[in-house]
């Protein structure tokens, strides 16, 4: 049996509270779904990700996503490789599986949206309450170290204790004023 993992993409607006709040796609991998594997993966994703807000014939240079639907679905046309392996679990599923992956889009105007990640490992959904949000790349970082976070007890955390920065503005270009600024 693999381990698995579950990749629940969300949306958030002002103070949204609600687990489910703005889904998006809550996504299931049947193997390889711990840190140093899944968590490394769409740890690099994320960074290679430019969101922007229409597209135009001056799209910068990366991982042009139009929004962050359009960015949910090059993640799974990126990881869907054949049969098997990632399925489409409903959005209000539970959030207990061995890896929880939770990315979050904060709407934050003028700035632009933030992407950030958190995770856990205990397969209990009440664990989300415990699990703080990272940066993508503070969050690839900590998947390559194997989730190597240690309690008060020296015994090895299910999720990161402390935020190891604070969650990056993604970058974001928004085309048409682009286009307005070139012409």
């Amino acid at each position: 049996m693999g381990t698995g993992g579950l990749v629940v993409f969300r949306s958030v607006r002002g103070d949204q509270k609600s687990v489910y709040a703005g889904v998006y796609a809550c996504i299931y991998f049947h193997c390889d779904g711990y840190w140093t594997s899944l968590g490394v993966r769409l740890g690099e994703f994320l960074e290679s990700c430019v969101l922007v807000n229409g597209l135009g014939p001056s799209n910068p240079a990366g991982r042009v996503c139009n929004g962050f639907g359009c960015l949910v679905a090059q993640f799974i046309a990126e990881f869907k490789g054949g049969p098997g392996h990632l399925y489409l679990f409903p959005t209000e599923r539970a959030l207990d599986m061995e890896f929880v992956y939770v990315v979050e889009c904060q709407e934050a105007p003028p700035a632009g949206p933030v992407l950030s990640v958190k995770t856990w490992s205990s397969g209990k959904p009440e664990d989300e309450h415990g699990a703080k949000f990272m940066s993508p790349s503070d969050f690839r970082a900590f998947c390559e170290r194997g989730g190597d976070d240690e309690d008060a007890a020296g015994e090895e955390s299910s999720a990161p204790k402390e935020t190891r920065g604070e969650p990056e503005t993604v970058k974001t270009v928004d085309t048409c004023e682009a286009q307005a600024e070139q012409g």
